[in-house]
């Protein structure tokens, strides 16, 4: 199959651990007899993803379809349960390692909200540090990336641009000075495929919750706490969640 579509060799050879003896040694002895070159440059052997301590088998049965998870957790998840491992080492698919991978996410994604309403902005010379940032960060994963894949290694100062980011919003960053190092982070969680797609309503919907959100904001002023604890906390029920800080509040699906 391999002489028929891909010609004598190629440089990748990817499987699971479990097929290096005897199925990708025959293929080695079989290939190389036969054509007298070197079958395959790169050997990468992913490790078994386990469930309850077993290797998922459909011979086990303890199978998950990608359909059912996908009807309870978004893919990123489980880009992100296998980005946070070494690729040779099993992976562990529970609750737990689900829960985390959401959580890592929400991480990521808050760096690419919008700028705090009422920012002032930062100052030129702070604006400018801030996207000079981006390329040590850039080649950090790159480096890390060459180091036999290590994703876990390289999602590190990805993690580290998220902080910066939070970091100048928080200080009142503008959506245009925070533009350059937010491209940035889709660009190096791209390589990772994570898209990262923040949670959206109608139309409608959104109109409805800023005019809650602005009753809430006058309720504030107001210092009728209880009152806007409710609105917050009805609002979290229906997937919302509310984020205050000194500069305004800004809400998003969650």
């Amino acid at each position: 199959m391999n002489l028929a579509k891909l010609g004598e060799q190629i440089d990748i050879h990817g499987g699971g651990n479990d097929l290096i003896f005897p199925h990708h040694e025959n293929e080695i002895a079989q290939s190389e007899s036969y054509t007298g070159k070197q079958f395959a440059r790169y050997w990468i052997h992913n490790g078994m993803l386990q469930l309850g301590g077993e290797k998922m088998s459909k011979s086990i049965g303890n199978l998950v379809s990608i359909n059912e998870f996908l009807s309870k957790r978004e893919g990123d998840v489980m880009r992100m349960i296998v980005l946070t491992g070494s690729y040779r080492a099993p992976v562990n698919f529970n609750e737990e390692a689900q829960d985390a991978a959401e959580r890592a996410l929400e991480r990521l994604k808050s760096a690419l909200r919008p700028a705090l309403p009422n920012g002032k902005g930062l100052s030129a010379e702070a604006a400018s540090a801030l996207a000079a940032q981006a390329e040590p960060i850039k080649q950090a994963v790159i480096n890390t990336m060459d180091d036999d894949c290590n994703t876990a290694g390289a999602l590190a100062p990805v993690y580290e641009l998220v902080n910066i980011i939070n970091t100048a919003r928080d200080a009142g960053a503008t959506d245009e000075q925070l533009a350059p190092v937010q491209d940035m982070l889709r660009e190096l969680t791209g390589v990772f495929g994570l898209r990262l797609e923040e949670k959206t309503g109608s139309g409608d919907a959104d109109r409805f919750i800023d005019l809650l959100v602005e009753v809430r904001r006058e309720a504030r002023a107001q210092k009728l706490w209880a009152f806007s604890d409710m609105v917050r906390d009805k609002l979290k029920e229906l997937g919302v969640t509310i984020e205050d800080s000194k500069e305004g509040t800004i809400w998003r699906w969650s």
